[in-house]
């Protein structure tokens, strides 16, 4: 009772910004009148916390709402390919759907801010540039394009560094190498003779397994255990410098959205708030006693990233990102503000976060 009374309640805080997306769009359905959606998401219902925060996004949903919106949800591969979800709701085949905003990159390369960029901001950065910052005014700009409505749903927070056949040394030790990697992260990584794929995560292992790659990166502890990882690369490396604080995303088809009775997308909005905040909890929960039992249990040995290759790779991931945002004026303009904004909360967290962390691995 206790929750539910807070996620009713949390709608009055945020009751601006659903209006700000609802002058001029007069809300067609009667306030009274039930309505069916359907979602469709790249994750499956293997892929935990990502899957069951979507779900738990709709029965929230349908609860705040008394029942008069109920979303049905369809995994990956159900209703369409895990990588067709975008397209199927900008169209309008589905009212919703949900991913990472860097699985869309291929629409516009500006899409891989809102998702991760190397060497980029954590996950309480992040969440500080979409709430306080410009982030979700310059998201909501680009999904437009597309006749799209986002919204943040999650974070994994810093992620793992990936399985690897082989130990990573030096910069020299990555050429050659066939690796499941996306975003900029694989542009970084073909900088340096790697030949990068990206392929949804059902098809990681046996990818692994047969030696169609050599190398893979997915989330963390959690997931690699369940997809078995552990047994088909011997090296776990540390830290995910590809994607320090990667965001999930759920994007409503603008209609559908703009045709619903304001109480309603005020029920959308505030039900993404919860869950993008549940999301992270979840992974700082779990990701601890999974890492272990790989440890303990499955033999896996943790390598952290030589110092000099993280220095190259930062230098490089750079000189990528900076030329990736020059290929478009809107990701330029959402780069410069992305940047400024680190920059920003740095100096705070240098000052606090950084030197607490120093302090306790005393």
């Amino acid at each position: 009772m206790k929750r539910r009374t807070f996620l009713k309640q949390a709608g009055i805080g945020t009751a601006a910004a659903a209006a700000s997306l609802s002058i001029g769009a007069p809300a067609v359905i009667a306030a009274d009148k039930k309505i069916r959606w359907q979602a469709t998401s790249f994750w499956n219902p293997k892929v935990k916390i990502m899957f069951d925060g979507i779900r738990q996004f709709c029965e929230n949903v349908k609860e705040m709402s008394g029942g008069q919106l109920e979303i049905k949800l369809y995994g990956g591969g159900e209703l369409v390919p895990p990588f067709g979800a975008f397209d199927a709701v900008a169209k309008g085949t589905v009212q919703m759907g949900s991913g990472s905003p860097y699985f869309w990159a291929g629409k516009s390369t500006a899409f891989n801010w809102f998702g991760s960029i190397p060497f980029g901001m954590n996950a309480q950065s992040i969440n500080a540039w979409f709430y306080e910052g410009n982030g979700m005014t310059l998201m909501t700009e680009l999904y437009d394009r597309f006749d799209l409505v986002p919204r943040i749903v999650g974070n994994s927070g810093v992620q793992m560094g990936g399985w690897y056949r082989k130990k990573i040394t030096s910069l020299e030790d990555f050429k050659g190498l066939k690796m499941r990697i996306g975003s900029i992260a694989g542009k970084v990584l073909s900088e340096v003779g790697v030949t990068t794929v990206m392929m949804p995560p059902a098809e990681i292992f046996p990818a692994l397994e047969r030696g169609v790659v050599d190398a893979a990166e997915f989330v963390g502890p959690v997931h690699d255990i369940l997809l078995g990882l552990y047994k088909v690369a011997k090296y776990y490396y540390t830290p995910g410098w590809h994607e320090p604080g990667p965001v999930l995303d759920i994007f409503f088809n603008k209609k559908a959205y703009m045709e619903l009775p304001p109480h309603l997308q005020r029920i959308l909005d505030i039900a993404a708030a919860d869950i993008n905040i549940r999301t992270l909890a979840a992974f700082d929960n779990q990701s601890g006693a999974a890492l272990d039992k790989l440890i303990t249990e499955h033999g896996v040995q943790v390598e952290v990233y030589p110092d000099d290759v993280m220095q190259k790779l930062k230098a490089i991931s750079k000189e990528v990102i900076e030329a990736e945002a020059q290929k478009d004026p809107f990701a330029a303009k959402v780069h410069a503000d992305y940047m400024a904004f680190m920059a920003k909360t740095a100096v705070w967290g240098k000052m606090s976060e950084k030197v607490y962390w120093n302090t306790m691995a005393g």
